[in-house]
């Protein structure tokens, strides 16, 4: 059936992408809800209050996404909350801001006090614009009534956001409709929100081309935003993607978008959808009732635009166990985090090694990083790198090849050490690229300073 396009100021048409031949393939539909597990209670933030002197009863500190995306740190994204759904603001300021007061974190055997960390916190008084992409399953399995239970969660969804923020709205089954293309304008995403269950729709369920078409629209349409999102609800299991889940992960990652995902069910990939979003810096939630998709993607949303960030830098790669505790005069609040920054295949990682003025002797301060590699090398034998060497575009000599000259022996120094230390060298290779890929302006102290690295690129794993 053809759907009737509309407008957004009477000029954008919806766009449709095809992402699989099979027009006439139904999923049978399931039950409107689901059974919830023993103990089921979750806890939709709805309100937003200030930080109260003395733990309330039913504070908690609410474990949300990781980030470990940028340049070896690691962000932990927070939320201390109650059993109302209401969110404390203001812990990170004043006499709350002594009150973060121990993170330990767990890698193997080895269990370590965190000494060095920063809290900020994100709010919406900040009024940061973010960029978000609504992708709603329509596959044959949601059924024509929970379908449109999603989309009048959806208008809801669209009468709470914040002026500043643009969404956007996409469909899927086995192809991809961007309904309504990145707007501010709530009133106009609204009118372009057709709430016609799965009329159009109900065939099978891709998944991973829903949320990539969802990043291709935002990396077209989303500059001007400080931060994008996906968030992502299925009931089901992919089968109709032409994508991977590992393509989506690494494209998500390269796109700076966080994909919060959803699960609706039984009949769910169990860690599936909980494994992209943690493996993109985004959150997870399994809700089982339609009663709950309004709450759930106002609590998704509030906990974007709400948030307490811990940031340090680990000693090591690998699956990390944190433990964070809030500390008030005489009670405290705790939770723990898991992350694993293991790079991947492709990924460019910073090494945080140093060198003596204009030479490749690597200094004692160098020995933590090129322990933790040989012992990610160690834990991986079958691994490949690359070192790669760069600097800035300051040259003194009269020698034109002198910063690739300089590159090249800084990385073969690093690959060297690595060797030292036990890693067979067939498994480390190494270049220099002088000044010739620069990350930022060569043209600042600040600039230049973050162009002078060395960094490694995972070949094989």
């Amino acid at each position: 059936m053809k759907r009737t396009k509309r407008t957004l100021g009477g000029a954008i048409g919806v766009l449709a992408i095809l992402a699989s031949g099979c027009a006439t393939y139904q999923e049978p539909p399931a039950t409107a809800d689901a059974t919830p597990p023993p103990g089921y209670a979750p806890v939709f933030v709805r309100n937003v209050a200030p930080m109260p002197q003395k733990k309330t009863q039913s504070m908690a500190i609410s474990p949300g996404r990781v980030d470990i995306g940028d340049a070896g740190k690691v962000r932990m994204y927070m939320h201390i909350v109650d059993s109302t759904g209401t969110y404390f603001q203001g812990a990170s300021q004043g006499a709350f801001k002594n009150m973060w007061c121990r993170i330990t974190e767990t890698v193997g055997d080895t269990k370590r006090d965190v000494k060095k960390f920063t809290v900020r916190e994100v709010s919406e008084r900040d009024h940061e614009p973010i960029a978000v992409a609504l992708v709603t399953d329509h596959s044959g399995s949601m059924g024509d009534a929970r379908a449109r239970s999603v989309q009048e969660a959806a208008a809801a969804f669209l009468d709470r956001k914040a002026a500043e923020d643009g969404i956007s709205l996409v469909r899927y089954d086995h192809r991809i409709q961007v309904e309504a293309p990145l707007s501010k304008d709530g009133t106009a995403l609204k009118g372009l929100l057709a709430k016609n269950g799965l009329e159009g729709f109900g065939g099978g369920t891709a998944i991973h081309s829903g949320v990539a078409g969802a990043i291709d629209h935002l990396n077209a349409s989303a500059n001007g935003y400080v931060r994008k999102a996906v968030i992502v609800f299925t009931d089901g299991q992919e089968n109709s993607s032409k994508i991977t889940r590992d393509s989506l992960i690494r494209y998500a990652r390269n796109s700076h978008v966080a994909v919060c995902a959803v699960d609706f069910g039984e009949g769910i990939n169990e860690g599936y959808m909980e494994g992209i979003a943690r493996a993109t810096g985004g959150s997870y939630h399994h809700i089982y009732r339609t009663s709950e998709f309004e709450p759930m993607f106002e609590d998704v949303y509030r906990r974007l635009k709400n948030a307490y960030v811990v940031e340090y830098t680990p000693q090591e790669y690998g699956l990390h166990t944190v433990k964070m505790s809030f500390c008030f005069p005489k009670d405290s609040l705790a939770t723990e985090f898991a992350y694993d920054n293991t790079p991947d295949v492709g990924s460019i990682t910073l090494l945080n090694v140093f060198f003596d003025f204009n030479k490749s002797t690597l200094t004692k301060e160098s020995k933590a990083a090129i322990d933790n590699v040989v012992t990610m090398l160690k834990a991986f034998p079958t691994m490949t790198i690359e070192v790669r060497g760069h600097t800035d575009n300051m040259n003194r000599t009269s020698d034109s090849t002198y910063n690739a000259t300089l590159s090249e022996r800084r990385a073969q120094a690093v690959r060297e050490a690595i060797v030292r230390a036990g890693v067979d060298g067939k498994r480390v290779s190494a270049k220099g690229f002088g000044d010739a890929v620069p990350i930022a302006s060569n043209d600042t102290d600040e600039g230049r300073a973050l162009n002078r690295r060395t960094e490694f690129i995972i070949l094989t794993k």
